[in-house]
């Protein structure tokens, strides 16, 4: 144990290390890069957004508020985004953006010739404006792009009220900025705080009041099942990743209703997650779609759907966007902020926790002031029982509502 403490606080001090070293770099490059002369391109704007696909998805309607506005409906909007949601950001959203630069956050950080490639592109495009909306900002991602562009208007955000990431954004990267747009103190939802950012940054009132996502003209080969239920046994890391063998469990237990087959979806990555639950089932009713699907095509297959049974990923953004049904199992991380939705946001929505959180949820406040920047509670004390009484309750409303 003391040994294993010792290789946590050594871990701990290296990634420090390494990330002051990342930001010298940095700001040293985009010292030399701005030694050349810059034309401004008048009436151009960047908006960054280098998060995750769970994040693009809350804030992706907002572009058109943006694109829309009386503020900024006369610039050419550029989007630097990660490229991770690339092909879903340029199949759904070339109506709102003008142009896209995608950026790869792992050669951002560890390929010193990208970084520069990247940081010289946008100083020499010569943005009249950039904003980055993104209200957790990132020293060494966002807010280095803002630095770079040299533009006449740096708008963000005020920024997480979490102590030690927001004492070094007051000291290393506020300064980037012309203007930080407040952010309320207390808990919001993502899709309320993104409301809050962009209704301040456009002075004018905007009416999207839930995410929505349209995908009639996303191309899909005819499913093996006309009626079934998506399941997303997937996530970023283990500590939000209900273990297969419980998914096995579900599966088996429902398959038995009649109408109801089961699609396994994911990333190639997460095929062996899928194999060991296939290996464990005695039904056929289940295929495997882990790696076959671009993100557009997921997007589709999740709106046929009638129920999404997921991790919390960003499918289950996706699935309140096409207004789907979900259970997610979660492990409480950001409570208050990415789940659970407010119903006036999306009513069809279940959350399954693990017991600690359990036991307080007609408590929300206790819970947002312990999990709101983070939680290490382990995913697998949901018990299988819990996420079995969300998924038959789901299906009964279904059920109810057809007939």
């Amino acid at each position: 144990m003391i040994f294993a403490g010792m290789k946590s606080k050594f871990n701990l001090l290296y990634i420090k290390t390494l990330n002051l070293l990342q930001f010298l770099v940095t700001r040293f490059f985009i010292f030399l890069i701005q030694l050349e002369k810059q034309r401004c391109t008048p009436k151009t704007l960047l908006l960054i957004r280098l998060d995750l696909i769970g994040d693009y998805v809350i804030v992706r309607n907002f572009f058109y508020s943006l694109k829309n506005s009386k503020k900024y409906s006369h610039y050419r909007i550029t989007l630097a985004g990660n490229i991770i949601w690339k092909e879903l950001a340029e199949h759904f959203d070339k109506g709102a953006i003008d142009e896209f630069i995608w950026i790869d956050r792992v050669s951002f950080y560890r390929n010193l010739i990208y970084k520069i490639k990247i940081l010289k592109q946008i100083y020499q495009r010569g943005y009249e404006v950039v904003i980055d909306s993104t209200y957790t900002r990132e020293i060494l991602y966002g807010d280095a792009l803002v630095k770079a562009s040299n533009a006449a208007q740096r708008i963000g955000s005020s920024g997480a009220l979490d102590v030690y990431a927001k004492w070094k954004r007051n000291f290393l990267s506020d300064g980037y900025y012309t203007e930080l747009i407040p952010a309320t103190e207390n808990a919001l939802f993502e899709f309320y705080r993104n409301l809050e950012f962009f209704q301040q940054l456009l002075e004018e009132k905007i009416s999207i009041q839930n995410l929505h996502i349209h995908v009639s003209d996303v191309e899909l080969n005819e499913l093996l099942f006309s009626s079934y239920v998506v399941i997303v046994p997937g996530a970023s890391d283990n500590k939000r990743r209900w273990s297969p063998a419980n998914f096995a469990l579900i599966i088996e237990e429902f398959s038995g209703i009649e109408p109801l087959n089961f699609v396994i979806c994911g990333s190639n990555a997460e095929n062996q997650i899928a194999n060991e639950i296939l290996s464990s089932l005695k039904t056929n009713k289940v295929i495997n779609l882990c790696g076959k699907l671009k993100l557009s095509q997921l997007v589709k297959v999740i709106s046929k759907a009638m129920l999404l049974i997921s991790n919390e990923t960003g499918t289950i953004h996706i699935a309140a966007s096409t207004k789907t049904p979900f259970v997610c199992i979660s492990n409480g991380n950001h409570f208050g902020r990415f789940h659970p939705y407010p119903a006036e946001v999306f009513d069809k929505a279940i959350f399954v926790y693990p017991p600690k959180i359990k036991a307080h949820l007609t408590d929300p406040d206790y819970l947002q002031e312990k999990y709101r920047f983070g939680s290490e509670l382990d995913i697998n004390t949901v018990p299988v029982q819990d996420v079995r009484e969300a998924v038959n309750k789901q299906i009964f409303n279904l059920f109810h509502l057809q007939q």
